[in-house]
């Protein structure tokens, strides 16, 4: 059995009521009838140990990212087509509660006056009124595109183009997204507390997720130190390195064959 996260067992609102049933009835059948559990993380792992799943049982698996060479026609084209003129600031995820896009369009306000934009890209998800939210930027100065999901052709070029990826969840099993911004090197500003510190390691600026003064100083730290941005780039790309499908699949195979017949 695969658990990415518990978050709804932390923090019923952050899921629908239907999927807190699915959810709670498909962990309470995991804890009971798997013989090993599966996880993403150290967090997740806690998680699961503190729902009253047996440590012995869970095996942290940490997944991969496919990092691709971005060149400098890909980043321009990208920003040519969805007309990304100034430095942005990125951010990537399914709109709904968890991901906390409310924190992000805060943090981003703090900068009104500079010369940048917020970009946001994901599908819709649920309880998020996202045109109410970026409505917050009006008269900042700072120029909002909604750009919904893209594929990973548009979306490699755009973590590469970021001025900074800004990724404050409240909660994640992992934080996909914190990876493929550094393994296309993006500077990364995410949460502390969670899966995504673990992602990030200590070539992320962290934050607190509910402190909006902490993500727009953290913001602006990139923002205003080119040299540190290049620094950063440069160790999130080496991070990334440590994350590779090919691991993901050897430690899932070896969970699985302790369970062989």
């Amino acid at each position: 059995m695969t658990i990415h996260d518990l978050a709804f067992l932390a923090d019923p609102s952050l899921v629908t009521r239907h999927g807190n049933r699915f959810f709670r009835r498909g962990t309470e059948l995991a804890r009971r009838h798997a013989r090993l559990v599966l996880v993403p993380s150290e967090a997740t792992a806690t998680e699961c140990r503190e729902a009253g799943f047996d440590g012995d049982r869970i095996r942290v698996v940490p997944w991969g990212v496919d990092a691709e060479v971005v060149g400098v026609g890909a980043v321009d084209d990208v920003r040519a087509r969805h007309g990304l003129e100034r430095p942005y600031v990125l951010f990537v995820g399914t709109v709904e509660p968890r991901k906390n896009l409310a924190g992000v369009v805060d943090a981003v306000a703090g900068l009104a006056g500079r010369d940048v934009d917020l970009v946001v890209v994901g599908p819709d998800g649920w309880n998020e009124d996202l045109d109410a939210r970026l409505a917050r930027l009006d008269g900042t100065g700072i120029g909002v595109h909604r750009l919904g999901f893209l594929p990973p052709e548009e979306l490699r070029p755009l973590y590469a183009g970021a001025a900074v990826f800004c990724f404050p969840s409240l909660r994640e099993g992992f934080g996909m997204p914190v990876l493929d911004a550094m393994a296309h090197g993006a500077p990364v500003v995410t949460s502390a507390g969670t899966a995504t510190e673990e992602v990030a390691g200590d070539v992320g600026l962290l934050v607190d997720p509910l402190d909006t003064a902490s993500i727009t100083g953290a913001l602006a730290a990139v923002l205003d130190d080119h040299d540190r941005a290049e620094s950063m780039r440069r160790a999130g790309r080496i991070r990334a390195e440590e994350f590779t499908w090919e691991r993901t699949a050897e430690l899932t195979a070896a969970a699985y064959a302790e369970v062989a017949p």
